[in-house]
């Protein structure tokens, strides 16, 4: 059964945490720990959806918190989700520098190349208008990721995003205990975006690297000093070697399953 709190945007983030900590303790299920997490983070800032789940393919959906997602689409998309990693990669980037958080206008901005595939490949597929992520770090490496959704303005605010800060450690130990509970645990996605794929060059594998972060060749080029055409053709190089079609497949092959011809 899950438990109900009165909504209350003044609760403090305290006080929050300590009901996180005392539900995750009650709870020897998962899916209840997450469901109900989800109605204790309502208490703290408004949202449309939300969803609490390791987001890798590989992690049945059964294992989810959901609050008024549409589950049957998302598993629809299940295939996919190696693929959607790469149109994360911003986000996850923005929120690892953020304390785990952060919304798809900070990661994104109001227009441009990289809003339009988000808009595209992510929030119109999904039905979302603003989200606000929670990435849950636990060893260094990301374990689980909340997703809090608006389908209608306004947008998550910086002050929302600040507000869920202080709350993010706090899901992550718990959800660790009640991962490590369950039948298996993943071992998440490291921190640190890393290519140890030994078929590349260390030159390659850095610009693997960057394309898992979601950076464009033109960006690539001007971190690394060189010119678009250069990544572009490095790019070629290593999608031949590796045997990826595209940019998503190169990092679901070179990154997510280094090493490992057709990403098998």
């Amino acid at each position: 059964m899950v438990r109900s709190y009165p909504t209350d945007m003044a609760a403090t983030a305290i006080d929050l945490g300590v009901r996180l900590c005392a539900m995750a303790a009650e709870t020897s299920v998962l899916p209840q720990w997450r469901q109900q997490a989800l109605h204790g983070l309502r208490t703290r800032v408004r949202f449309e959806a939300g969803l609490f789940h390791e987001l890798s393919p590989r992690a049945p959906l059964d294992r989810a918190g959901v609050l008024d997602w549409d589950l049957a689409g998302l598993a629809a998309t299940r295939r996919s989700w190696d693929d959607l990693a790469v149109d994360f990669g911003p986000l996850r980037e923005r929120a690892l520098v953020q304390g785990g958080v952060a919304t798809d206008r900070e990661a994104f901005g109001h227009r441009g190349p990289a809003r339009s595939r988000w808009e595209r490949q992510v929030a119109r597929p999904l039905g979302i208008r603003s989200l606000l992520a929670i990435h849950l770090v636990l060893d260094a490496r990301i374990i689980a990721v909340v997703m809090l959704a608006r389908r209608r303005d306004p947008p998550f605010s910086t002050a929302e995003r600040e507000a869920m800060q202080p709350l993010a450690p706090v899901l992550a130990v718990c959800d660790g205990l009640h991962q490590s509970r369950s039948r298996w645990m993943l071992p998440g996605v490291a921190t640190a975006v890393r290519c140890v794929d030994e078929r590349l060059t260390s030159r390659q594998r850095q610009v693997v690297e960057y394309v898992a972060l979601g950076r464009t060749n033109e960006e690539i080029a001007e971190v690394l000093g060189i010119s678009a055409n250069t990544v572009r053709n490095l790019l070629v190089k290593v999608r031949a070697r590796v045997g990826a079609a595209n940019r998503a497949e190169l990092v679901r092959v070179a990154v997510l399953h280094p090493g490992t011809p057709g990403g098998s």
